[in-house]
């Protein structure tokens, strides 16, 4: 990136800080890190309580047979969806892709 593009983000990332500072709080990596932390607790119970479902489905099914198979179809929908979230938040480690960011002007950022 060149020193006029890294300027032009600064400027932009200045002023959304002085327009909107609740906004700008909400992009930083913490928050990110902490909605991601949260997703995923919301996920992991979830899995938990669908292959409770889906069990309690199977030992339902032989006394109240409709109960039972409505359990059982909850139960599984939970855990894949749990399945999915958590698949969709897994961390992305990309060891070829580096990111570098220097407050050096001499130093040119561009690969």
């Amino acid at each position: 990136m060149s020193r006029d593009e890294q300027r032009v983000l600064d400027e932009i990332e200045t002023d959304l800080r002085a327009a909107d500072p609740a906004f700008a709080a909400k992009l930083t990596l913490e928050a990110a890190a902490s909605d991601r932390r949260r997703r995923l607790g919301l996920a992991h119970g979830c899995l938990w309580l669908g292959m409770f479902m889906a069990l309690a489905g199977f030992a339902l099914v032989h006394e109240v047979l409709a109960a039972g198979v409505l359990f059982i179809l909850y139960g599984t929908g939970s855990v894949i969806a749990a399945l999915l979230t958590m698949w969709q938040l897994r961390p992305v480690n990309d060891g070829q892709q580096r990111v570098w960011r220097s407050d050096d002007p001499g130093q040119d950022n561009s690969e």
